[in-house]
């Protein structure tokens, strides 16, 4: 084999196993694979997020792959339209949350292949589906005892140090059908971390704090309470936790 040829095949092999990335940092189109990147919030690079193919015309057909050291991936495309999910494992606190990423486009992908990235939010909304959200979600009860009306009780939610992503976040008070608690009992969307909460009950008399407690039962009503959201399970559909409010 002469020197050219050895060349020649160097470069083939070497093509074939390079990271599918262009100059920019995002990856590359690749005629029959299906390609991409996945980010933090910071946009650096998600080592071991999951990939799903999940096939739009036979049922159950599924195509899988994980990025590697540099957030890329690539999956050989198979007959058929696809649609693409990511998700990965984030250790926070003690607990490991399986959180899904943040398609940058919901169209499906052929066999020819296509790119699809991914990016982590902390908040919002599921392109691909309506009933999934970024952040986490927190149910709300009253105590039997309660005899006020849920909507002029205020809730705070303090971070108690940095957020699942290391990043610092922000107070937020809650009052019911605002951005976040939605309807009676439900508060969606919050961005995942552990929080300091408090209640206070304005209902023209003055505010009056109330007491807060594990929905469960479990530990002592506080004015203060620790919450930390549990990891989406079999017995949790998703990344939740739950608290009870009295007097």
């Amino acid at each position: 084999m002469t020197r050219t040829s050895l060349l020649l095949l160097a470069a083939f092999v070497l093509s074939g196993t390079a990271s599918c990335r262009d100059a920019g940092g995002t990856a590359a189109a690749i005629d029959g694979y299906v390609t991409g990147t996945v980010i933090d919030t910071q946009g650096k690079p998600i080592a071991g997020a999951k990939i799903l193919l999940d096939g739009t015309i036979l049922r159950d057909s599924y195509l899988r792959g994980t990025t590697g050291e540099d957030g890329s991936y690539r999956i050989q495309a198979q007959p058929g339209a696809w649609m693409a999910y990511a998700e990965f494992e984030k250790t926070y606190n003690g607990r490991s949350y399986p959180l899904a990423l943040h398609p940058d486009s919901t169209d499906s992908i052929g066999d020819g292949g296509g790119v699809r990235n991914f990016r982590w939010k902390l908040e919002g909304r599921s392109p691909l589906n309506e009933y999934v959200y970024y952040g986490g979600f927190l149910i709300v009860d009253t105590t039997t005892t309660f005899a006020d009306d849920i909507a002029d009780v205020e809730l705070t939610l303090t971070p108690d140090g940095p957020l699942i992503d290391g990043s610092e976040g922000k107070a937020l008070r809650l009052r019911m059908h605002d951005h976040y608690w939605v309807q009676y009992g439900y508060i969606e969307d919050v961005p995942i971390g552990r929080y300091k909460v408090t209640a206070v009950l304005d209902n023209g008399g003055g505010p009056r704090p109330l007491k807060i407690a594990t929905r469960n039962g479990d530990g002592v009503p506080a004015t203060e309470y620790q919450l930390d959201f549990l990891p989406r399970s079999r017995e949790r559909s998703r990344n939740s936790a739950e608290i009870i409010i009295g007097d």
